[in-house]
């Protein structure tokens, strides 16, 4: 099992090329949610303006509106955070090296990111008892740096 996790940038990317790197490294079905604080918030409607973890099992209904948005799986997860109108600041994380022609790849100052997989899903949706399953990324010393989504567990798993 790798120790060694990898992180690709894609500056200015489309709504459509956010949804090309979900299908190419995320995969179909998987898990996704976002919302908006900024660009599209109604400020009446309060929570409603995020939206919940949900299994996406059709790309063409992955909804990139809002400010801010994930989709992962097993495989990788795609984040994207709104810049404009149609352009995107994309994250994408794996625990295998990825080939991706206009995406640039992260280290922590050259060194690559390490991994750790907790035994247990421990982060727990408010309101109800799903649990995320998630991948650790550190620096080179060990300080967390990001936390990658990888699934949502059943409450079998979970105990």
């Amino acid at each position: 099992m790798s120790t060694t996790g990898y992180i690709y940038r894609l500056f200015e990317a489309t709504g459509d090329r956010v949804r090309d790197a979900v299908r190419a490294y995320v995969n179909i079905p998987c898990w996704t949610f976002g919302g908006a604080s900024l660009w599209d918030v109604q400020p009446d409607a309060g929570r409603a303006n995020l939206r919940p973890i949900t299994r996406l099992e059709d790309i063409a209904l992955l909804d990139v509106s809002g400010d801010f948005g994930h989709a992962f799986s097993a495989n990788a997860e795609v984040r994207w955070k709104r810049l404009d109108g149609d352009s995107y600041d994309v994250l994408i994380l794996s625990e295998q090296p990825l080939s991706i022609e206009d995406a640039r790849p992260l280290t922590c100052e050259g060194a690559p990111w390490e991994i750790s997989r907790p035994q247990k899903a421990m982060i727990l949706q408010s309101g109800d008892r799903t649990a995320l399953k998630y991948v650790l990324y550190c620096a080179p010393l060990g300080a967390l740096q990001l936390m990658r989504l990888t699934g949502v567990a059943t409450e079998e798993a979970q105990e």
